[in-house]
């Protein structure tokens, strides 16, 4: 019995590591992947995060503005203190019950886009991503990269008849003006 546990030690020796070793290493290995996936979900999650905030600081600043009921003429910047997550380029105006879009032929093409990978069938402002080939980043953009903004109104846009119309998005921030005049309490929005 001592020979073959004898054996048993020496054959152990060979490999150099016991079981216990061997065990404590794979341990390991899976806690820093989990810590891998972890750190990347949360970072995903800041992104939404940031694209929810910017929509609920964009209706707040709506909804001053037409709270005033066109009591005085106002006209304010929006978003630059605002950062949005990297690989966003545009935030588009667009009307979702529209069978097809009018306006500047390149953020046509990003509308159509929108409204196809999106899948969204009731909002007015969308942010666009390139590609859409990040499988997270479309799902982030799913979940929270559109939005309903009440009392908005497009005349303001540099196509009276456009129904999509994208502003563009540089360092992680856009900038809109947005307006109310004494006739007209609805705001009015424009590129700056």
């Amino acid at each position: 019995m001592k020979r073959r546990l004898l054996g048993y030690r020496n054959s152990q020796e060979s490999i150099g590591m016991s079981f216990g070793m061997i065990f404590s290493i794979i341990l390991i290995i899976f806690f820093l992947i989990a810590a891998f996936v972890a750190i990347k979900y949360f970072l995903n999650y800041q992104e939404e995060i940031q694209m929810r905030t910017y929509f609920s600081s964009f209706q707040e600043k709506v909804n001053d503005l037409w709270s005033s009921g066109g009591i005085v003429a106002n006209e304010k910047v929006f978003g630059e203190s605002n950062t949005l997550p990297s690989g966003i380029t545009n935030l588009c105006y667009l009307d979702f019950s529209s069978s097809s879009y009018s306006g500047i032929s390149e953020d046509v093409t990003k509308c159509d886009n929108i409204k196809r990978n999106l899948g969204v069938k009731n909002a007015n402002f969308a942010f666009y991503s390139p590609g859409y080939d990040n499988v997270l980043k479309d799902k982030i953009l799913k979940r929270a990269g559109w939005k309903i903004i009440e009392h908005i109104n497009s005349e303001s846009l540099p196509d009276m008849s456009s129904n999509c119309y994208c502003f563009p998005i540089e360092n992680g921030k856009i900038k809109i003006t947005i307006s109310t005049s004494t006739e007209n309490p609805i705001v009015r929005i424009g590129p700056v």
